[in-house]
């Protein structure tokens, strides 16, 4: 790898990491946003629903838009809408500025990770790109882990908007990416399909509302969405070609890490708002207890990729699944309790997210032939995005119902979060229901394929 090569590439890390850590810096103070603005539940969770569905929406965007325009443009109009959005967070005066903030944040953020691994493919030789692609997703899993501190300490030494400010330091190796980066030519003949993109987000969007605000907006999204297929029935380039999805298994391990980043993503809401009532922790402590989860997912990254490959990508899922309701019951049975109980079930939990991200996305390359696999893990991205919304959007609408005591192990007042931990257990052993569906569909196709032949 050259000079040149190297820096372009650290570069890219660099502003990568910025973006991974401006999600969990967030979720850290999201105790903080709630009191200041004296925000229910749900309302407080749009902070980090709304960035993650924009976050999704522009990564399959973007991905659209790398195929005809150069990536350096896009990706300096990617970093000017993310340093806006931090811009008018820094002096939001009231909750709506915040809401526009994280929207521009979401749309600018979700441009960088997904350019850079275009840009890794793009840029890189084949044998450079494991390389690369493994410094870029280090990055992702440092600043998962660093940002529960950083936000932590941020909010109780200088106060919420210092996270905003945080996000301009992002901007240090902008110059040398535009140095190193390659020049390429707008592409003619590609065309990025405007109205199915409206309709897509507009479907998503009246789904996350209809969980949180009002179930009549639920019609808006089934009508949106019917409209979005017919438009990507009738269009020469789909803003996602849905025939992939006549795949049953490829649909099937989609949903399964809709469901995985559903329960990753709602405890990690949940667990602040817990240990800011609960256990009565400041911001700092807080994100102290968050601070090993994300740590050692970065240690053990590659140990687990060496499993997948001996034992196989199902026995991860299968073994990973178990460990993780395990932990959601035990997180339920332990509401009240020390938060270093809280915080080794929480490296548990991470750990298996992270397990099975992996795992799934392994399958998809065994599923999809060789000329689908960029569109299919582009979708299943998506999925880990959307997951994160849904997760905080409906789970902080279920903090907010009298829903009883459903762990009779657990002898806390507040029972709300002791049921929100096994409502995600419920939902991974949902996937465990999924998992085992496609593993006899794999089972019946291999015979048929066999008989045939």
């Amino acid at each position: 790898m050259t000079r040149k090569q190297k820096v372009l590439l650290y570069s890219m890390c660099y502003m990568v990491l910025f973006n991974a850590m401006n999600v969990t810096m967030m979720n850290v103070a999201i105790p903080e946003f709630r009191k200041v603005f004296v925000l229910t539940p749900s309302e407080v969770s749009w902070i980090t629903v709304i960035f993650s569905l924009f976050n999704g929406i522009a990564a399959v965007a973007i991905g659209k838009l790398s195929d005809k325009y150069p990536i350096r443009r896009l990706f300096v109009i990617g970093m000017a809408i993310f340093i806006a959005g931090s811009l008018i967070g820094f002096i939001s005066p009231n909750y709506s500025f915040i809401i526009v903030a994280r929207i521009l944040q979401g749309v600018g953020g979700g441009t960088l990770p997904t350019l850079s691994l275009v840009a890794a493919a793009r840029y890189f030789s084949e044998e450079q790109r494991g390389y690369a692609l493994g410094m870029m997703f280090a990055m992702v899993s440092l600043g998962s882990a660093i940002g529960p501190i950083m936000g932590g300490f941020l909010t109780d030494s200088f106060g919420w908007s210092s996270l905003f400010l945080l996000s301009f330091f992002s901007l240090i190796t902008l110059p040398f990416y535009l140095k190193y980066a390659p020049k390429e030519e707008v592409k003619t003949g590609s065309h990025f399909d405007k109205v199915g993109a409206i309709l897509f987000m507009l479907a998503i969007t009246s789904l996350l509302m209809g969980m949180n605000v009002t179930a009549w907006l639920l019609i808006l999204a089934v009508v949106s969405f019917v409209l979005f297929v017919w438009q990507a029935q009738r269009a020469n380039e789909p803003f996602i070609k849905i025939e992939i999805l006549k795949n049953v298994s490829f649909s099937l391990v989609l949903f399964m890490g809709l469901l995985n980043a559903t329960a990753y993503m709602a405890t990690i809401f949940i667990l602040p708002l817990m240990l800011s009532k609960v256990n009565e922790l400041s911001t700092s402590l807080i994100g102290l207890v968050l601070f090993p989860g994300g740590m050692m997912t970065v240690i053990l990254g590659s140990q687990i990729g060496t499993v997948i490959a001996k034992r196989g990508n199902r026995f991860m899922n299968q073994f990973s699944f178990t460990i993780m309701a395990i932990a959601f019951l035990a997180l339920s049975t332990i509401v009240g309790a020390s938060s270093i109980w809280v915080s080794v079930l929480l490296v548990v939990v991470c750990i298996a997210f992270t397990a099975n991200q992996s795992a799934l996305t392994n399958r998809i390359s065994e599923i999809l032939p060789p000329n689908e696999t960029g569109t299919g893990t582009g979708l299943f991205t998506f999925m880990i995005f959307l997951g994160a919304a849904i997760g905080s959007a409906l789970f902080s609408r279920f903090l907010e119902l009298n829903s009883g005591q459903w762990n009779i192990l657990n002898g806390h007042a507040d029972s709300s979060y002791s049921n929100a931990f096994i409502l995600a257990a419920m939902t991974v052993v949902l996937a465990m229901v999924v998992l085992a569906l496609e593993k006899s569909l794999a089972k019946r196709q291999k015979i048929q394929v066999d008989d045939e032949s």
